[in-house]
Protein backbone atom coordinates (compact mmCIF):
# COMPACT_ATOMS: atom_id res chain seq x y z
CA UNK A 1 0.00 0.00 0.00
CA UNK A 2 1.42 3.47 -1.84
CA UNK A 3 1.58 6.07 1.48
CA UNK A 4 2.20 9.73 1.57
CA UNK A 5 4.60 10.17 4.44
CA UNK A 6 3.24 13.26 6.26
CA UNK A 7 6.64 15.35 7.64
CA UNK A 8 4.35 17.46 10.16
CA UNK A 9 0.91 18.81 10.40
CA UNK A 10 -1.33 21.37 11.78
CA UNK A 11 -4.67 22.97 11.10
CA UNK A 12 -6.63 25.30 13.33
CA UNK A 13 -9.89 26.94 12.41
CA UNK A 14 -10.72 28.77 15.72
CA UNK A 15 -12.78 31.99 16.55
CA UNK A 16 -12.06 36.02 16.95
CA UNK A 17 -14.01 37.82 19.43
CA UNK A 18 -15.78 41.03 18.07
CA UNK A 19 -14.90 43.10 20.68
CA UNK A 20 -11.81 45.00 21.98
CA UNK A 21 -10.32 44.28 24.76
CA UNK A 22 -6.65 43.46 26.42
CA UNK A 23 -5.17 40.42 24.45
CA UNK A 24 -2.17 38.71 24.97
CA UNK A 25 -0.88 35.84 22.21
CA UNK A 26 1.27 33.76 23.79
CA UNK A 27 2.58 29.62 22.85
CA UNK A 28 0.65 26.91 24.03
CA UNK A 29 2.08 24.21 26.45
CA UNK A 30 -0.85 21.90 24.95
CA UNK A 31 -2.60 22.07 21.66
CA UNK A 32 -4.52 18.74 20.37
CA UNK A 33 -6.38 18.54 17.92
CA UNK A 34 -8.24 15.23 16.06
CA UNK A 35 -7.84 14.93 12.50
CA UNK A 36 -10.98 12.97 10.76
CA UNK A 37 -9.77 12.68 7.18
CA UNK A 38 -7.65 14.34 4.67
CA UNK A 39 -8.58 15.04 1.06
CA UNK A 40 -6.59 16.48 -2.04
CA UNK A 41 -9.04 17.89 -4.79
CA UNK A 42 -8.38 19.12 -8.37
CA UNK A 43 -10.86 21.37 -8.37
CA UNK A 44 -12.66 24.23 -5.88
CA UNK A 45 -14.63 27.28 -5.56
CA UNK A 46 -13.92 29.60 -2.68
CA UNK A 47 -16.84 31.79 -2.65
CA UNK A 48 -15.47 33.45 0.87
CA UNK A 49 -13.30 32.73 4.06
CA UNK A 50 -16.43 30.98 5.27
CA UNK A 51 -17.62 29.16 2.21
CA UNK A 52 -16.11 26.70 0.16
CA UNK A 53 -16.76 23.71 -2.50
CA UNK A 54 -14.50 20.69 -3.70
CA UNK A 55 -14.93 18.78 -6.50
CA UNK A 56 -12.87 15.56 -7.89
CA UNK A 57 -11.63 14.94 -4.65
CA UNK A 58 -9.47 11.68 -3.52
CA UNK A 59 -9.60 10.78 0.31
CA UNK A 60 -6.20 9.63 1.30
CA UNK A 61 -6.61 9.21 5.48
CA UNK A 62 -10.05 8.45 6.55
CA UNK A 63 -9.59 7.68 10.34
CA UNK A 64 -9.61 9.80 13.36
CA UNK A 65 -5.60 10.88 14.10
CA UNK A 66 -5.08 12.64 17.75
CA UNK A 67 -1.95 14.71 17.40
CA UNK A 68 -0.66 17.45 20.16
CA UNK A 69 0.87 20.07 17.94
CA UNK A 70 2.80 21.52 20.42
CA UNK A 71 4.71 18.70 21.21
CA UNK A 72 7.88 18.30 19.84
CA UNK A 73 7.01 14.33 19.01
CA UNK A 74 4.37 15.32 16.92
CA UNK A 75 6.53 14.17 13.68
CA UNK A 76 6.64 10.74 15.20
CA UNK A 77 3.23 10.66 16.62
CA UNK A 78 1.77 11.81 12.78
CA UNK A 79 4.25 8.99 11.24
CA UNK A 80 2.44 7.31 7.97
CA UNK A 81 -1.61 8.31 8.01
CA UNK A 82 -2.66 8.84 4.35
CA UNK A 83 -3.06 6.38 1.94
CA UNK A 84 -2.14 7.42 -1.97
CA UNK A 85 -3.69 4.16 -3.52
CA UNK A 86 -6.30 6.45 -5.16
CA UNK A 87 -4.67 9.31 -6.32
CA UNK A 88 -5.44 9.17 -9.97
CA UNK A 89 -1.72 9.30 -12.57
CA UNK A 90 -2.10 11.98 -15.00
CA UNK A 91 -5.02 13.88 -12.82
CA UNK A 92 -3.07 17.59 -11.50
CA UNK A 93 -4.10 17.86 -7.65
CA UNK A 94 -4.34 21.49 -6.19
CA UNK A 95 -6.06 21.95 -3.07
CA UNK A 96 -5.60 20.20 0.64
CA UNK A 97 -8.85 19.56 2.56
CA UNK A 98 -8.95 18.33 5.82
CA UNK A 99 -11.84 17.93 8.51
CA UNK A 100 -11.08 18.34 12.05
CA UNK A 101 -13.15 18.20 14.74
CA UNK A 102 -14.39 20.98 16.81
CA UNK A 103 -13.75 19.61 20.07
CA UNK A 104 -9.69 19.48 21.01
CA UNK A 105 -7.68 20.25 24.17
CA UNK A 106 -5.32 23.32 24.64
CA UNK A 107 -3.32 24.37 27.55
CA UNK A 108 -1.33 27.51 28.79
CA UNK A 109 -1.43 30.74 30.09
CA UNK A 110 -0.11 34.60 29.85
CA UNK A 111 -0.06 37.60 32.24
CA UNK A 112 -2.40 40.34 31.11
CA UNK A 113 -3.21 43.50 32.32
CA UNK A 114 -6.40 43.86 34.16
CA UNK A 115 -9.51 46.16 33.24
CA UNK A 116 -9.53 47.06 36.65
CA UNK A 117 -6.23 47.70 38.18
CA UNK A 118 -2.87 46.28 37.59
CA UNK A 119 -1.72 42.76 35.94
CA UNK A 120 -2.39 39.33 36.61
CA UNK A 121 -1.78 35.65 34.96
CA UNK A 122 -4.78 34.31 32.99
CA UNK A 123 -4.76 30.27 32.41
CA UNK A 124 -6.84 27.78 30.69
CA UNK A 125 -8.57 25.91 33.31
CA UNK A 126 -9.91 22.53 33.48
CA UNK A 127 -12.92 22.89 35.25
CA UNK A 128 -14.38 25.57 33.30
CA UNK A 129 -18.19 24.23 31.83
CA UNK A 130 -20.73 25.90 29.90
CA UNK A 131 -24.03 26.03 31.53
CA UNK A 132 -26.18 23.03 31.04
CA UNK A 133 -28.57 24.71 28.83
CA UNK A 134 -26.15 26.15 26.32
CA UNK A 135 -25.61 25.29 23.06
CA UNK A 136 -22.00 24.39 22.94
CA UNK A 137 -21.54 25.87 19.25
CA UNK A 138 -22.92 29.30 20.40
CA UNK A 139 -20.82 29.55 24.09
CA UNK A 140 -17.03 29.69 24.84
CA UNK A 141 -15.58 28.86 28.58
CA UNK A 142 -13.45 31.06 30.87
CA UNK A 143 -10.01 31.03 31.45
CA UNK A 144 -8.91 31.37 35.51
CA UNK A 145 -7.18 34.07 37.06
CA UNK A 146 -4.05 33.19 38.60
CA UNK A 147 -3.04 29.17 39.80
CA UNK A 148 -1.69 26.50 37.33
CA UNK A 149 -2.84 26.30 33.80
CA UNK A 150 -4.44 22.77 32.97
CA UNK A 151 -5.29 21.34 30.34
CA UNK A 152 -9.47 22.30 28.94
CA UNK A 153 -11.90 21.46 26.07
CA UNK A 154 -13.27 23.59 23.85
CA UNK A 155 -15.36 23.58 20.94
CA UNK A 156 -15.09 25.52 17.72
CA UNK A 157 -18.01 28.01 17.75
CA UNK A 158 -20.52 28.85 15.00
CA UNK A 159 -20.33 32.49 13.74
CA UNK A 160 -23.28 34.17 15.43
CA UNK A 161 -24.09 37.22 16.48
CA UNK A 162 -26.07 35.62 19.59
CA UNK A 163 -23.03 34.53 21.76
CA UNK A 164 -22.15 33.50 24.93
CA UNK A 165 -19.16 34.04 26.68
CA UNK A 166 -18.64 32.30 30.24
CA UNK A 167 -16.47 34.78 32.63
CA UNK A 168 -16.56 32.58 35.36
CA UNK A 169 -15.98 28.59 35.77
CA UNK A 170 -18.98 27.36 35.98
CA UNK A 171 -20.68 30.49 33.36
CA UNK A 172 -23.15 31.30 36.53
CA UNK A 173 -21.33 34.44 35.22
CA UNK A 174 -21.09 35.46 31.52
CA UNK A 175 -21.69 38.07 28.41
CA UNK A 176 -24.14 37.58 25.95
CA UNK A 177 -25.19 38.63 22.47
CA UNK A 178 -21.48 38.48 21.61
CA UNK A 179 -20.53 38.17 17.66
CA UNK A 180 -18.14 35.26 17.18
CA UNK A 181 -16.72 35.54 13.75
CA UNK A 182 -13.84 32.75 11.84
CA UNK A 183 -12.02 35.70 10.16
CA UNK A 184 -8.86 34.20 8.84
CA UNK A 185 -5.56 36.31 8.79
CA UNK A 186 -4.92 38.43 5.40
CA UNK A 187 -1.93 35.54 4.42
CA UNK A 188 -3.46 32.24 2.69
CA UNK A 189 -0.17 31.14 2.29
CA UNK A 190 0.19 30.51 5.91
CA UNK A 191 -3.86 30.14 7.25
CA UNK A 192 -5.69 28.78 4.22
CA UNK A 193 -8.15 30.09 2.16
CA UNK A 194 -11.52 29.51 3.97
CA UNK A 195 -13.07 27.53 6.42
CA UNK A 196 -16.48 26.17 6.62
CA UNK A 197 -17.85 25.45 10.16
CA UNK A 198 -21.54 23.92 10.70
CA UNK A 199 -24.14 26.71 11.73
CA UNK A 200 -25.28 23.87 14.51
CA UNK A 201 -24.04 21.87 16.75
CA UNK A 202 -22.52 18.80 14.30
CA UNK A 203 -18.73 17.49 15.29
CA UNK A 204 -16.38 18.82 12.67
CA UNK A 205 -15.28 21.51 10.30
CA UNK A 206 -13.22 21.79 6.77
CA UNK A 207 -10.54 23.80 5.70
CA UNK A 208 -9.21 24.40 2.31
CA UNK A 209 -5.55 25.27 1.49
CA UNK A 210 -3.70 25.21 -1.78
CA UNK A 211 -1.22 23.15 -2.19
CA UNK A 212 2.19 25.87 -3.20
CA UNK A 213 2.83 23.87 -6.35
CA UNK A 214 -0.03 21.98 -7.73
CA UNK A 215 1.08 18.11 -8.79
CA UNK A 216 0.67 15.67 -11.29
CA UNK A 217 0.27 12.54 -9.89
CA UNK A 218 3.31 10.10 -11.03
CA UNK A 219 3.59 6.39 -10.44
CA UNK A 220 5.81 7.01 -7.62
CA UNK A 221 3.78 8.45 -4.84
CA UNK A 222 5.02 12.06 -3.33
CA UNK A 223 6.21 13.44 -0.21
CA UNK A 224 3.55 16.02 1.41
CA UNK A 225 5.52 18.23 3.56
CA UNK A 226 3.44 20.10 6.19
CA UNK A 227 4.57 22.48 8.41
CA UNK A 228 3.79 24.54 11.36
CA UNK A 229 4.09 27.71 13.43
CA UNK A 230 2.34 27.78 16.97
CA UNK A 231 3.73 31.01 18.44
CA UNK A 232 1.21 32.70 19.69
CA UNK A 233 -1.59 30.40 18.90
CA UNK A 234 -2.94 30.63 22.75
CA UNK A 235 -4.81 33.38 22.91
CA UNK A 236 -5.27 35.09 26.44
CA UNK A 237 -8.11 37.92 27.31
CA UNK A 238 -8.59 39.79 30.67
CA UNK A 239 -12.41 40.82 31.41
CA UNK A 240 -14.39 42.10 34.22
CA UNK A 241 -16.58 40.36 36.15
CA UNK A 242 -18.52 42.81 38.69
CA UNK A 243 -15.49 44.71 39.55
CA UNK A 244 -13.11 41.40 39.78
CA UNK A 245 -10.83 40.28 37.44
CA UNK A 246 -11.78 37.32 34.77
CA UNK A 247 -10.83 36.39 31.55
CA UNK A 248 -10.57 33.34 28.81
CA UNK A 249 -7.94 31.79 27.55
CA UNK A 250 -8.33 30.30 23.47
CA UNK A 251 -6.94 28.52 20.78
CA UNK A 252 -5.54 31.37 18.03
CA UNK A 253 -4.57 30.57 14.00
CA UNK A 254 -1.28 28.29 13.69
CA UNK A 255 0.61 29.47 10.68
CA UNK A 256 0.12 26.11 8.35
CA UNK A 257 1.48 25.08 4.94
CA UNK A 258 1.63 22.21 2.83
CA UNK A 259 3.89 21.72 -0.02
CA UNK A 260 4.70 18.08 -2.06
CA UNK A 261 7.88 17.00 -3.80
CA UNK A 262 7.93 14.75 -6.15
CA UNK A 263 10.53 11.71 -6.74
CA UNK A 264 13.30 12.13 -9.22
Amino acid sequence: MKKIFLLFFVLNAFTNMSYAATKVSTNAEQYTVIIQSIKMCENATINSETSFSVSDCVTLGNSPLTVDIASASVGATLGKYADTTALVAGKTYKYFVPTLSRTFLIRGGAVVDSRISGTFTCNSDSNAVIGGSDARNLTTIAGKVGGTASTTTVFVPSATSSGKTCINADCSSFSSNDTFTHDLPDDTTLYGNAINVPTDNSDNFEMIYTIATPFIMKDIPPIVNMNFGTKGALEVESMNNGGSDACRAGPSFPKFRVTVTLPN
